[in-house]
């Protein structure tokens, strides 16, 4: 029999969103058309990278013996090793067309769609809008729940009561509502289903392109991210929100709004006690940044002058700015499992050490999952130590010039890194910096921001700390290097942009690190 080919089929939360589940199961039927004899093999897996053009797919083939010899590669430890396998991304599997590709890239056999059962075919298509709408309803997206469902409702009456259901979780009882028209046109519901609206303090720009925005509410039903009580003990987890943006009519779905998930910097026990931040980076063109934007600049206008006047209260000059707006958000929604940082159900495996390849915003990933690291005291949970994350945290951080976040966390983490503690882990023990220049500055949305003397004294003291600073992107030699330093067992986390993921999962495979297995 010959090597097998093996389909990985992304089950990251975004591409489960887009389908993914389904697609899981759509690329199993297609395989199984074709001659067992090809033995392909069909797997689900983690992020791939590719989150803006999802669902997602990797083909892995087996190289032939000259590839083989031709296509060495580092490995973990510096040494060339030979690669024996080639990896094809697909993106946008969103229909039967695309998924026979994967499977045809697999096997070298087209399935065959003329001869594919009628039957077959309406049951695949039904399970790739139904998966799709189940997690959209399980992670509180009512609009991407409700897009299209009418117009299948109409031909379906098994789905009139799913969509009877997800209207009044949205706010809007069938029968108060005259038309679909209506509910998109219309002004925010008195309430919605596991969300709450806070009440937007403030926004400080913290760089060309970022900002942090607080927010804080008295509502009871915000929920909390570790639910306990009553004999029921606090599971350790990462955790984000859904944010509601009141952008109106959109392509989105039928309800004013479209939904947009935030990883919050602030802690478990700052929600607790009705206070968030969230580290948000504002692109022009985006439709829910640029709505916040606008939202920000609402009823500020006296508070820049005063500003302007020199009538400063904030401490920080212009770069903070003083409101009062309502923004919606969700109950608090698990990202990773703890310690073994992975987002479903704890898989049994503890790594011994964590490697963090963060970029940009990605950067907000971190103090959420260092705060398990004393959960007690930073969170307000009692965790049995099994459940903390007690080994080596090196982070290699890449971001632009014009867009450091989080500098004077990362020195304090570092500096924390240092101490020699037998009892226990603290902070980061090896931090990677990379900053990265750009042509872009005309185009920020705060083009006015200014970093202050500050930033170049956290720079120099970050050094000084033992922080490797390179003015360089990710390359092959550093992640041999970081893979080299850490403990086996090793769990790899990437989290930033959509290229920044693809080039970190493809230096890891070229380095011979198992990414179907390790990487989150």
């Amino acid at each position: 029999m010959p090597p097998s080919s093996t389909i990985h089929v992304c089950q990251s939360s975004t591409c489960r969103g887009k389908g993914s589940e389904a697609v899981l199961v759509e690329i199993e039927e297609l395989a199984s058309l074709i001659d067992n004899n090809l033995n392909c093999n069909v797997e689900p897996t983690g992020c791939l990278g590719y989150c803006s053009r999802g669902p997602a797919v990797a083909v892995v083939t087996p190289t032939n013996e000259h590839a083989n010899r031709s296509n060495g590669s580092k490995s973990r430890t510096g040494r060339k090793t030979q690669r024996t396998s080639n990896t094809s991304i697909h993106v946008n599997i969103n229909t039967f067309e695309k998924s026979a590709e994967v499977v045809k890239q697999a096997t070298g056999v087209n399935p065959d769609l003329h001869n594919l059962p009628i039957a077959t075919e309406r049951r695949l298509s039904k399970i790739r809008k139904t998966r799709a709408r189940e997690y959209a309803v399980s992670t509180y997206q009512w609009n991407r729940a409700l897009k299209g469902l009418q117009e299948d409702a109409v031909e379906n009456e098994d789905l009139r009561e799913d969509l009877r259901k997800i209207l009044t979780s949205a706010g809007y009882p069938p029968h108060n509502a005259k038309s679909w028209r209506d509910i998109n046109n219309s002004v925010m519901p008195a309430s919605i289903e596991s969300y709450v609206p806070w009440t937007l303090n403030s926004v400080e720009i913290v760089s060309s392109h970022s900002a942090i925005f607080e927010l804080t509410t008295r509502d009871l039903s915000r929920s909390t991210p570790h639910p306990r009580g009553r004999g029921r003990l606090a599971s350790p987890i990462t955790w984000h929100v859904t944010m509601l943006g009141e952008v109106g009519s959109n392509n989105e779905g039928p309800l004013p709004w479209i939904e947009r998930d935030y990883t919050p910097i602030s802690s478990a026990l700052d929600w607790e006690r009705g206070r968030v931040a969230i580290l948000i980076k504002i692109y022009n063109m985006g439709r829910l940044t640029s709505w916040l934007r606008r939202t920000r600049m609402i009823g500020n206008k006296e508070n820049e002058k005063k500003q302007d006047e020199g009538d400063d209260t904030t401490g920080k000059g212009s770069n903070i700015i003083q409101t009062k707006q309502n923004i919606w958000l969700s109950a608090p929604l698990k990202t990773l499992s703890m310690p073994n940082l992975v987002p479903d159900k704890d898989d049994g495996f503890k790594p011994s050490s964590v490697l963090l390849l963060l970029a940009g915003t990605g950067i907000v990933a971190l103090p959420q999952i260092l705060a398990h690291r004393e959960p007690t005291r930073l969170l307000g949970i009692p965790t049995p130590r099994s459940k903390q994350l007690q080994c080596p945290i090196d982070l290699i951080l890449s971001c632009r010039h014009d867009d450091l976040l989080m500098l004077e966390e990362i020195n304090d983490w570092c500096k924390q890194g240092r101490r020699l503690d037998p009892r226990r882990f603290c902070g980061l023990r090896h931090c990677t910096l990379l900053i990265t220049h750009n042509n872009e500055e005309k185009h920020a949305p705060f083009p006015e921001f200014q970093a202050g003397p500050n930033r170049d004294l956290i720079l120099q003291e970050l050094e000084e700390n033992g922080v490797t600073v390179h003015s360089h992107r990710l390359d092959n030699d550093m992640i041999s290097e970081s893979i080299g330093r850490m403990v086996e067992p090793c769990r790899v986390v990437v989290s930033g942009p959509d290229s920044f993921n693809q080039c970190a999962r493809e230096l890891l495979e070229e380095c011979g690190f198992a990414t179907s297995a390790r990487l989150t």
